[in-house]
């Protein structure tokens, strides 16, 4: 029987009511593994035995994780702890999915500026310490610098979901709200740096996110904000609908596979277990083949709901 538990930031008490019978993405895999004869165990990272307890377990996943990213200092210090833990430990060690080192490296979307180093398109992206300046005036006038009119967009360094991120229409003529949000990256509100990228237009025609489980691309799936949004999220109106492989251009395809295999070489496997699933996501332009948004590989919404489920409880029994 695998020992399977899944580390959440919300205690299980909380959560319980909310996912007992859900068909809805990862809050149906614990259910589904149960049923499978897999011993399942839902645990906070943040519990003082929560190291004594990934011992005990043959696999370990961030995939209920959400929320993490409220408690950014305190992750990385339980992440730092449960890798020291596991190499210490030597045989007999319960593989984390995604291993801690992947983990680590995707927390902080300066990973972005690695992948745009490995040869990949990115949004024009530059990363700022925000907490740095001493007045709004101070990081308007350095925003300018990366751009000096038009729509710039800002977000924490570690964050998900659209959390605290913004559009800014215009840098030359800052409106009242973006120097509200200002004043709250220089009072270190993001508790993270700042994200500063140039504004993709062609988000509005939807941005796609590719599913990898283990090594094989499971499905795609088109995130189109609403009208006048620029977020696909569903909480901001955002419609998602499942895209058939074969209807991708090859040339977009390659691209993707490509970068699937860039972050294959770097983590397929680490000190602490394995790569397991990876979302990418991107915008598909005539003009430029595949923009690479965001790479999500720690508690990223997969779409089990539309595709991709038997690969998932497979690779998690296997």
């Amino acid at each position: 029987m695998k020992r399977i538990l899944f580390l959440t930031t919300l205690p299980p008490s909380i959560i319980d009511e909310k996912v007992a019978f859900s068909d809805w993405s990862n809050d149906m895999l614990p259910r589904l593994l149960s049923e499978r004869g897999a011993s399942v165990t839902i645990k906070c990272w943040t519990d003082e035995d929560i190291i004594p307890t990934i011992m005990e377990n043959d696999l370990v996943t961030f995939l209920w994780a959400e929320n993490y990213i409220q408690h950014p200092d305190d992750f990385e210090g339980f992440l730092q702890k449960c890798k020291t833990a596991i190499e210490a430990s030597g045989a007999n060690t319960p593989c984390v999915m995604n291993h801690i080192d992947l983990v680590q490296w995707n927390m902080d979307k300066k990973y972005l500026l690695d992948m745009q180093n490995a040869g990949f398109d990115i949004p024009r992206t530059e990363i700022v310490d925000a907490e740095q300046f001493s007045s709004v005036s101070a990081l308007h006038q350095r925003l300018q610098t990366f751009q000096s009119s038009g729509s710039i967009v800002l977000k924490p360094a570690v964050s998900a979901s659209s959390n605290n991120t913004r559009l800014v229409t215009d840098t030359s003529a800052l409106s009242v709200d973006d120097v509200t949000f200002l004043e709250s990256c220089i009072k270190g509100n993001l508790r993270s740096s700042l994200i500063v990228q140039q504004f993709e237009p062609a988000i509005a025609t939807g941005e796609y996110s590719f599913v990898f489980i283990g090594e094989k691309l499971s499905l795609v799936v088109l995130k189109a904000p609403r009208s006048g949004e620029f977020r696909c999220q569903h909480e901001f109106g955002g419609r998602h609908s499942r895209k058939d492989i074969a209807d991708i251009e090859e040339r977009t395809l390659s691209v993707v596979n490509s970068i699937f295999g860039t972050l294959w070489t770097w983590f397929g496997n680490g000190s602490t277990g394995v790569m397991g699933y990876v979302r990418i996501d991107g915008l598909v332009t005539d003009e430029r083949v595949f923009v690479l948004m965001e790479i999500e590989a720690i508690e990223p919404h997969i779409y089990l709901e539309m595709g991709g489920l038997q690969d998932m409880l497979s690779l998690l029994l296997r």
